[in-house]
This record gives C-alpha cells, sequence and structure tokens, in this order.
C-alpha cells in the first residue's frame, strides 16, 4: 500500500455520539451512516475520550481512563509547594494515614478498618519528616505536631494490647 493509498479512519466521540444517538444521522451511498460535521467534533479531545469506529471500550474503561490518576495529580500538585511546605503537607497525610490504618477513622467507603504494618509505617514516616523539619517550625506548631505524633503513638499502642 502506498502512502496515497492510506486507509481512511473516522474517530468517534462517543461522548457526543451518546447525545446524538437519539438523531437519525443521513446515510451516505454506501449505506454507512455519515460522521459529524467539523463543527460538532472536538479535534483537541484526548485519547482517551476517542476511539475509531473499530474499536469498543465499555463503560467501565472510558470511566477509569476519564479519571486521573491519583499519584499524578499529587505530583503535580508537590510541583507548586515548597519543600518545607510539602513536607508540613505530607505530615498531614501520614496523621490521616494513620488512624484509618488503626480503625479509628472511616475510610473513603465509610469503613472502619485495621491495617497496623500500615498504621506503624505511617508514624514512622511521620517521625521521619518530623524530624527533617523540626528546627524550622514555630514553636506552636512544633508542639502541635509533636502533640499529634504522641497521640498517635499512644493509641497505636492501645490497638496494639487489643489484638
Amino acid at each position: 500500500m502506498s502512502d496515497q493509498e492510506k486507509p481512511e479512519i473516522h474517530v468517534v466521540d462517543r461522548r457526543r455520539a451518546a447525545q446524538e444517538s437519539s438523531e437519525p444521522q443521513p446515510e451516505n451511498q454506501e449505506g454507512v451512516a455519515s460522521q459529524p460535521s467539523p463543527e460538532n467534533t472536538d479535534e483537541s479531545s484526548s485519547p482517551e475520550a476517542t476511539t475509531s469506529e473499530h474499536e469498543s471500550t465499555s463503560p467501565d474503561q472510558s470511566a477509569r481512563t476519564a479519571l486521573p490518576d491519583p499519584a499524578s495529580l499529587l505530583a503535580m500538585a508537590s510541583m507548586h509547594l515548597s519543600t518545607g511546605e510539602l513536607l508540613m503537607t505530607l505530615l498531614s497525610v501520614f496523621d490521616g494515614h494513620a488512624w484509618r490504618n488503626m480503625g479509628m477513622v472511616q475510610d473513603h467507603n465509610g469503613e472502619l478498618k485495621q491495617d497496623l504494618p500500615s498504621a506503624q509505617l505511617a508514624i514512622d514516616c511521620l517521625t521521619f519528616a518530623l524530624g527533617k523539619i523540626e528546627i524550622q517550625l514555630e514553636e506552636t506548631d512544633r508542639r502541635e505536631v509533636q502533640r499529634r505524633l504522641t497521640d498517635l503513638r499512644m493509641n497505636y499502642l492501645a490497638k496494639l494490647r487489643e489484638v
């Protein structure tokens, strides 16, 4: 096949096709429904949102590809923070993870789950991060973070005794 005889590929935005499915599309001479006019197509849409007419994706697949990856969102957000601000944010993240993994705070599904090794890891990460920025914190902030860390450790020990 030469460069001039490339097969014709039609790209269909399934979001718009679903909205327009109630409207009958005119057929061309070959009996195939014609594609939406250029003013109805979004050429700048992402590859995840468009597929060729020969590909099929389930609604579950398209929903998964439409949502951004949480790890990339965190990475993008962290690029706009100074190192100190990022560490302060991570202190809160590790604090929340430790409480949730001890089974003392509900997860995003509203369930209480206990994973003590993960709780211990979160407490260790919190301790390490605090050690790196402790001297840069104001006295009140430092005392507050140390108090939260002490509360976590005491509750972790209580959970260990229950098991």
